[in-house]
């Protein structure tokens, strides 16, 4: 069983969340924890050479205008996750190596909510994807490694894409509204003297 670690207290997990079947036994998906997301003995970390993972911490924008990189990573890692996850169908990774999957996904999704809040942009509705997906994950890691379990849980893991690419599209919208409003503000001198 995996070990849970809560993620600090923010306005995502005072969200409502719609009930979802339980089937088989329950396991836990790690979570980031405040201090340090890395696991002891887990077989692959984002900092291990052979490490198909990316780790977030190096991925974190660095001024308002990255939402885009920032976008651009967390739907890579969201990808990794489900490669990963069809993987473990095929009994080719382990469910550590999926929640580690998962811990990046939420990591990089916090550093894509702190991007678009920089520009002021509410992400309040996409606030339940990633316990949604973790609630998905559990359920899913409860079972064996199967085809069959893979083919139950991947709808449900597509619908909460889905529901994040439905979100992050709706955003593009006031994004670039800010970013155009921004650079009449305060339009770009050249640095040349004449």
């Amino acid at each position: 069983m995996l070990p849970f670690r809560p993620l600090p207290a923010t306005p995502m997990q005072s969200a409502v969340h719609s009930p979802r079947r339980q089937v088989g036994r329950r396991i836990s998906v790690r979570t980031t924890p405040t201090t340090n997301w890395r696991r002891s003995g887990s077989p692959v970390t984002p900092d291990s050479p052979s490490s198909p993972l990316h780790s977030p911490l190096s991925s974190r924008p660095t001024t308002p205008t990255d939402v885009h990189s920032a976008v651009s990573r967390l739907l890579g890692l969201m990808k990794q996750l489900q490669e990963v996850l069809h993987l473990w169908g095929m009994r080719q990774a382990t469910q550590a190596q999926v929640s580690d999957a998962f811990v990046l996904v939420a990591a990089q999704f916090n550093t894509t909510v702190n991007a678009f809040y920089r520009h002021s942009i509410d992400m309040s509705d996409l606030y339940d994807i990633i316990p949604d997906l973790r609630e998905v994950l559990e359920s899913c890691l409860g079972e064996d490694p199967s085809p069959q379990a893979l083919e139950a849980y991947m709808p449900d893991v597509r619908l909460v894409i889905y529901r994040l690419l439905t979100g992050l599209r709706s955003k593009q919208g006031p994004y670039w509204q800010v970013v155009a409003s921004s650079r009449r503000a305060s339009p770009l001198e050249p640095n040349r003297k004449t």
